[in-house]
């Protein structure tokens, strides 16, 4: 049973932007067996794309209210989707793998994940950038982009950075 919640679940992820590809190992399967409880799977694949809350997912899946939110709370915890608060509103929607429940692993992160990951990612990379339209690409539009930038004096820098709260540098 829990084998045929996880090949469902890699089914529901594979429809999501940057897919998910099935390998040869079945390395797909024993990640999603790391990160999703079978419980966990199986809520998953009851999600969309767009936010909503144990209430709205509740009425519309047939779900028990009663703990729903608790465990959708939980599952956000741990990378497997994505919630918000909103002043005591919680919402929940579901991730593709990248970008999304794969950043959230971290904090979960051990060698024997880091080495499923790291197979997967082998096979996950080459099709990641043979999908159409690729998530990540430079879209021309046809339009020369104005080039209003210029070399500031030190003095100037100085001054900016001691007069600012916070600030970030792209190189």
């Amino acid at each position: 049973m829990s084998e045929e919640i996880y090949a469902n679940l890699a089914k529901v992820l594979d429809t999501l932007p940057n897919g998910f590809p099935a390998t040869d190992s079945g390395v797909e399967l024993k990640l999603l067996k790391r990160i999703f409880r079978p419980q966990d799977a199986e809520l998953f694949c009851d999600l969309r794309l767009e936010f909503e809350t144990a209430q709205q997912i509740s009425e519309r899946t047939g779900r028990p209210l009663d703990g729903l939110e608790a465990h959708l709370w939980e599952m956000k915890e741990r990378g497997q989707l994505f919630g918000i608060d909103l002043g005591g509103i919680k919402m929940f929607k579901m991730l593709p793998w990248a970008f999304g429940i794969y950043e959230f692993q971290p904090p979960h992160m051990d060698r024997e994940l880091a080495e499923m990951c790291e197979e997967f990612g082998k096979v996950y990379g080459k099709q990641f950038f043979s999908k159409k339209p690729q998530l990540m690409q430079v879209i021309p539009i046809e339009k020369e982009i104005p080039n209003k930038q210029q070399a500031l004096a030190y003095e100037q820098v100085s001054n900016i950075i001691e007069n600012s709260q916070s600030f970030a540098v792209f190189a």
